[in-house]
């Protein structure tokens, strides 16, 4: 969703002198959401100024929309209610899913939006700050709105911000010269573990079968920069995503977890030594365990990859399981097994009543299964279908060919239905991307490797070694013959 503001164009000119002052602790970001040139977190610099430097709460012509102490500078109220929503949700959210529901930010978060929808695209949309201010932290995210808001980045930022907080908020010192530093791999964690708990997931990418550790090895996750993050291509970021978000979740999952992750988000931004360390030291568990960390991530994955019953199937995913389903077997009079749609239900009538049976039954009980999970518009069809599959076991299927003619009709109609709303998430995906350059190399390479492997013949294919036999007691006659190698794909 695009928010479009509506707040005076001075806005921006007004602000951007203050932009330029840099806060007293910096904290690693993003290519696409810093000022600074450098991805990688800077030292901090040593105490601040006694004079604070101007803000857009000291104008008159700012509105500030607050929640306890997280502030929303500039803009409509609109929009700063609504990020002021999210960054308030999200901290109870986190409070809750750390056994600690009564918790209350002793930093204070102050969200700064600049611009205003239709100005210069700025080549970082977010940038986050933390300040030392009088010998008192302050946490800052400046929005620019040239492009809306874009809600995917304010969540990762706003998630980064308050693992920060709680990582500043009971004391912890940072030195001349220390750096405070959460990785990307914590971040997308949380912020999957909030999805997770809340129902929200997109549970297949833990259901697919991809080999997640071969893509991307555990300890690149874990040492992974956000610019190394956020510059990763093809299954990678999936694989990042899945793998930071099974860890997570396995660390909550174990007993005291909760408050072991309050323990350690208190700790993980000032530490300094090896990642799993200060996890063993705050998830007892992981003592007590034989098996490594990766596999204990991947039993993880396993876990959350197991389909609920109260999870639906979509328009499209429903209609391939159902087509899947309405295909009767039996055997013929030779004993050769036998495929047919149900549209053949002349040849079904023709069986006897125990093999009619045994070819309707296995159908009708994976159309019950299907009726729990499939798209909800879909459940009629399926009781009629059902009703037709009853009416071919007793051999007097009434009227079959005109209702199942109707079903296929209905079928078609919301099959296209799930195919444009496909096609539309996919273009606003698109078109709303943050940075569309046209390079698409990279994807092609991948599209092109993939094509490439589905025609590679099979190591130990009778042509192939046919084919590599000629060559050899031919040469380079061989090659003649070559032009008429058939294609794998056919």
């Amino acid at each position: 969703m695009m928010i479009r503001p509506t707040c005076h164009a001075k806005l921006a000119s007004g602000v951007m002198p203050w932009l330029l002052w840099l806060g007293t602790v910096s904290i690693g970001l993003s290519q696409d959401a810093r000022l600074a040139p450098d991805p990688e977190p800077l030292p901090a610099t040593g105490p601040a100024k006694t004079v604070a430097p101007p803000t857009l709460e000291d104008s008159p012509k700012a509105g500030v929309s607050r929640f306890g102490k997280i502030s929303v500078v500039g803009s409509n109220q609109n929009t700063r209610g609504g990020i002021a929503s999210l960054a308030e949700a999200m901290r109870v959210k986190l409070g809750k899913l750390c056994n600690e529901p009564g918790r209350k930010m002793k930093h204070a978060l102050i969200i700064q939006l600049h611009g205003m929808e239709g100005d210069a695209e700025q080549p970082r949309s977010v940038v986050s700050r933390i300040e030392l201010l009088h010998g008192q932290y302050q946490l800052r995210l400046h929005v620019h709105l040239a492009k809306g808001v874009d809600y995917k980045l304010l969540r990762y930022h706003l998630m980064e911000v308050l693992l920060y907080e709680r990582g500043l908020g009971d004391g912890q010192a940072v030195d001349e010269g220390e750096r405070v530093l959460v990785k990307p791999w914590l971040i997308v964690g949380m912020l999957e573990a909030l999805d997770i708990k809340s129902g929200q997931a997109d549970q297949r990418i833990y259901q697919t079968e991809l080999p997640y550790f071969e893509i991307l090895p555990l300890q690149k996750v874990f040492d992974a920069s956000e610019r190394q993050w956020r510059e990763m291509d093809g299954r990678r970021p999936l694989a990042f995503r899945a793998i930071a978000g099974a860890m997570v979740n396995s660390l909550l999952r174990q007993p005291g977890g909760r408050a072991g992750m309050a323990a350690y988000l208190a700790d993980v931004a000032t530490f300094k030594g090896e990642t799993e360390n200060l996890m063993r030291q705050h998830f007892p568990g992981m003592n007590k365990s034989r098996n490594s960390l990766e596999k204990w991530v991947n039993l993880e994955m396993l876990e959350l990859g197991t389909a609920r019953v109260t999870q639906v199937y979509s328009i499209l995913e429903t209609e391939k399981r159902l087509e899947s389903v309405l295909r009767l077997r039996y055997r013929d009079a030779s004993g050769s097994a036998v495929a047919v749609g149900i549209d053949a239900y002349p040849e079904i009538v023709k069986l006897k009543p125990a093999e009619r049976l045994e070819a309707v039954a296995g159908a009708r009980a994976e159309l019950e299964r299907l009726s729990y999970r499939c798209f909800p518009v879909c459940r009629p069809l399926i009781v009629e279908y059902d009703a037709i599959l009853r009416e071919l076991i007793v051999g007097k299927a009434k009227d079959v060919k005109p209702r199942l003619a109707k079903l296929m009709d209905v079928r078609l109609k919301m099959k296209k239905s799930g195919e444009r709303g496909r096609d539309y998430l996919d273009w606003y995906y698109i078109t709303q991307s943050d940075v569309v350059d046209g390079d698409f190399t990279k994807y092609r390479a991948l599209i092109n490797a993939l094509e490439n492997e589905k025609r590679r013949p099979r190591a130990n294919d009778s042509t192939q070694r046919y084919l590599d036999r000629i060559q050899q007691i031919y040469g380079s006659d061989a090659s003649k013959m070559m032009s008429t190698r058939p294609r794998a794909d056919r």
